[in-house]
């Protein structure tokens, strides 16, 4: 489970307003300042979704999978947890996760369930395949012209994607059953992508030779970009998809000899984080210590901080990998017009005494 900081160390309060939304039914942040690496426990782990929770259940509950050519099957709960069981720790953050909440819209878990690779290639997919879409439960709209239509949350991924083998149909949650909030009782589990991917409360998989653009897909939750072409600054619009590189300073602890240590937390779409930098002040990076973790969850990371002084402080992280490097606001993102996939640098203000 998480680890708690030690009861030696005192978490100072940071100076920055919280700026933390008015609480509304259905959504919880992360306190990312209570943990120090490892998983997230289940009542803490950051809870959103689009509209009210479906009311599904185990019994008479099942999977349904279709193929263009006509093969289709169908896939009872305790027939999905008869295969081969797989337990994988992953992280992953809401694509409009940000200063509300202090970015509390990410979490890590350790995810239990079965692939789905070998249920499609079951199937015997067409060669005309393109595309998996994954429906939940949740009821949601399309809307095109001023009218809306009723239809189900759904997402795609390409062929390719989907037959990845680090690609689940997760029915446990840090080895409990899948709490109802979290999608029980089958989610989908893409690692190192943003959370929109991970759809909850799966009822049915579609094998489809077009690219599917329903709503959360190719409408909303779309990124739009500018970029400089021959001197002028052109928009491009990319569908969320796999995390960007980002770190976060979550506190600064001292003991009781008075040393100072800033702690954080990285993650990235499973490209290795190689390196984590702290500026101070905006003074030079200073390499910090990172914590080993598998490809796909967070790492942990801290510096300490020696030279630590009365007064107010400026702090803020940057990671470097596989990836690239993570941005800064001004300079980097100015361009970037929506407030998906940010993984801007994250400024941290403290006041020390």
């Amino acid at each position: 489970m998480c680890v708690i900081i030690s009861p030696v160390q005192e978490t100072l309060p940071w100076a920055e307003v919280r700026n933390d939304p008015t609480p509304r039914a259905g959504v919880r942040f992360t306190d990312l300042t209570l943990l120090d690496g490892g998983v997230v426990p289940n009542d803490r782990f950051f809870v959103l979704q689009q509209r009210d929770i479906p009311q599904v259940e185990a019994t008479g509950f099942k999977l349904s999978i279709s193929e263009e050519n006509g093969r289709e099957a169908a896939f009872a709960l305790d027939e999905i947890r008869s295969l081969d069981k797989v337990e994988t720790t992953v992280c992953f953050e809401c694509a409009g996760n940000g200063p509300a909440g202090m970015h509390g819209l990410v979490g890590n878990a350790r995810w239990g369930g079965a692939r789905l690779g070998p249920l499609l290639e079951g199937l015997e997919i067409a060669p005309s395949a393109r595309e998996v879409v994954f429906y939940g439960a949740d009821n949601a709209e399309e809307r095109l012209r001023g009218q809306t239509y009723a239809t189900r949350f759904a997402r795609s991924l390409p062929i390719r994607m989907a037959l990845d083998e680090n690609v689940l149909l997760a029915y446990e949650m840090n080895g409990e059953p899948l709490p109802r909030e979290h999608g029980f009782p089958l989610r989908l589990i893409v690692p190192g992508w943003y959370g929109v991917a991970q759809v909850k409360w799966l009822t049915r998989i579609e094998i489809v030779p077009y690219r599917f653009m329903g709503w959360f897909m190719a409408k909303d939750y779309v990124t739009l970009r500018g970029v400089e072409v021959n001197g002028r600054i052109e928009h491009r619009a990319t569908s969320v998809g796999r995390h960007q590189i980002k770190s976060v300073i979550t506190r600064v602890t001292r003991d009781s000899s008075g040393a100072h240590t800033i702690h954080g937390l990285a993650w990235s779409d499973g490209s290795p984080i190689e390196r984590i930098e702290i500026s101070i002040d905006d003074g030079p990076f200073r390499g910090a210590q990172i914590e080993p973790a598998s490809p796909y969850a967070w790492s942990a990371f801290h510096l300490e901080w020696t030279d630590a002084s009365r007064g107010s402080h400026r702090l803020l992280s940057r990671a470097r990998g596989g990836s690239g490097v993570q941005p800064t606001e001004d300079e980097d993102l100015r361009y970037k017009a929506t407030p998906w996939e940010n993984n801007g640098q994250v400024v941290r203000v403290i006041e020390l005494s």
